[in-house]
């Protein structure tokens, strides 16, 4: 299972930060300009395209929540994309910055469940994004159309044709 969750996880996390960055010229310029943002902004491009849209739970224990029981037992699913997009927790959430402060995003989870391969995919995804910027100046999408994985929890692209 690690291996498994860990590849295409971190596939998709790489494959939605290039769609992101192609398609934010100012970000990917900005990063271009100031190459020591990748850190702050692979934990950004996580937060702003999750690679892992949704989990899912088991109720531990009855729990009223919202006007509702949650009996011992129950699935539930939690939806990390709309937790990551809370204006309430980001301010001005749909916009992509990757010098974001703060950015205690859910897309590696949190608590006892925190992913752990979170640190392996961030820098796996700082080495790529990194590579790709500074070594592919003219890097752009070579489609019209980008296919998507046909999977609800993961997102990422099923293939994403580049040109450079």
């Amino acid at each position: 299972m690690l291996v498994t969750a860990g590849d295409e996880t971190t596939t998709n996390l790489i494959g939605n930060s290039t769609l992101a960055l192609l398609h934010h010229p100012d970000q990917l310029h900005r990063l271009r300009q100031e190459p020591t943002l990748i850190r702050s902004g692979i934990h950004e491009l996580a937060r702003y395209d999750s690679p892992s849209h949704m989990i899912i739970r088991v109720v531990a224990e009855a729990v009223q929540m919202g006007g509702q029981t949650l009996a011992e037992g129950d699935l539930v699913y939690l939806v990390l994309a709309a937790a990551n997009r809370d204006p309430d927790r980001f301010p001005d959430p749909d916009r992509l910055d990757l010098g974001r402060a703060n950015n205690r995003h859910l897309s590696f989870g949190n608590g006892p469940r925190f992913c752990l391969g979170a640190p392996l995919a961030r820098l796996q995804g700082e080495v790529v994004i990194d590579t790709l910027v500074r070594r592919l100046q003219t890097l752009r999408l070579d489609t019209e159309t980008v296919q998507w994985q046909p999977n609800p929890m993961l997102r990422g692209p099923a293939c994403l044709p580049l040109a450079y």
